[in-house]
């Protein structure tokens, strides 16, 4: 017996989904139990059948019941929040950080427009900022979810038990690496590669000067708005640039993801981090000379300077850690689950 295209997704949909509610190194040993369990009931109930469907795979699903239900019955016992309760408490955890890091990221680029400050200093008071208050965060949530454990032991609870109920269009969506390539994204990443070529080609030509016109009567000049600690790294932005685009059009010509276009990724999002770290290293990146060329006498000039190269800064040390988080993800699959 197999299962067919659309039944085996939708297995390690769900299979997925018990993987992220549960914790621990014996995950992976878990879902594959679960996995088994559930290929032998697919052979009791389908005997004679040689390929099983996607409706036949849901009815068993339905059975088995929500993600979150299945795991919790492996899920050690917790002292402060018990399995009932845990799914829901980690889930508003999330919710709330992630509320905090948006209004943690608006109040400081709020202050960092009315205030003047060193990019560097601002960077590491917004990261403490966030580590200070997620955790605070959390404690807070833990009480709260800890004293309803407490006083709900032994009672029903009907809010909880709906999150529980088992939705098919709930569960989540395969990674991209085990899915078919988007022909309409890989072009579209395609065209974006070459523009972006053309773009860094012609900066680097210019000296990081862009054109621009000011005024209609008036013949077009050039305006420096990258700096030469910028221009360095153009280069190796073009050769980066270059490679992701080459890797696009061996995922449109093959039709698959392989280990070597999954490790040819893990590889240019590495090299993507260290460089990023020295950009970080090298500030400023840009430059506001066009408001110079215009004689604006009115503005801080160096003030905004300052300002866009701090947000720059921000942008570059956030870009870090989700590529960071995003390249450990994909070793630890590759290694756990190697591609063909």
């Amino acid at each position: 017996m197999k299962l067919n295209r659309s039944a085996r997704e939708l297995l390690d949909r769900y299979l997925l989904a018990v993987k992220r509610e549960l914790t621990g190194k014996q995950r992976v040993d878990i879902a594959a139990e679960i996995e088994s369990y559930l290929l032998d009931l697919l052979e009791e109930r389908f005997p004679e059948t040689e390929e099983v469907t996607k409706p036949q795979i849901e009815e068993i699903l339905q059975e088995m019941g929500a993600p979150r239900k299945v795991a919790a019955q492996y899920m050690p016992q917790r002292y402060l929040i018990g399995p009932r309760l845990f799914p829901v408490y980690f889930l508003v955890l999330k919710i709330a950080t992630a509320v905090v890091v948006c209004a943690l990221a608006l109040s400081f680029t709020i202050i960092s427009i009315i205030e003047t400050s060193t990019a560097w200093l601002e960077v590491l008071n917004y990261f403490g900022a966030i580590w200070k208050t997620a955790l605070s965060t959390a404690g807070s949530i833990t009480i709260v979810f800890a004293i309803i454990e407490r006083v709900s032991a032994g009672k029903e609870i009907k809010e909880i038990d709906e999150l529980q109920e088992f939705k098919i269009h709930d569960l989540p969506e395969l990674p991209a690496e085990e899915k078919e390539p988007s022909k309409i994204g890989t072009s579209i990443e395609i065209a974006l590669g070459i523009i972006g070529l053309a773009f860094f080609t012609y900066i680097n030509s210019t000296g990081g000067r862009l054109p621009h016109f000011f005024n209609p009567q008036t013949e077009m000049v050039l305006a420096r708005v990258f700096t030469d600690s910028f221009l360095r790294y153009v280069p190796l932005i073009l050769v980066l640039a270059g490679l992701e685009m080459t890797r696009n059009v061996m995922l449109l010509v093959q039709g698959y993801h392989s280990a070597l276009t999954n490790w040819w990724q893990i590889c240019t999002q590495g090299a993507h981090t260290v460089m990023m770290a020295f950009m970080l290293k090298s500030l400023p990146l840009i430059t506001l000379d066009v408001f110079r060329m215009v004689g604006a006498a009115d503005m801080d000039i160096a003030h905004l300077e300052s300002l866009a190269n701090t947000g720059i800064a921000i942008a570059i040390a956030v870009g870090m850690v989700i590529t960071t988080i995003d390249t450990l993800r994909k070793v630890i699959r590759e290694i756990r689950k190697p591609s063909a």
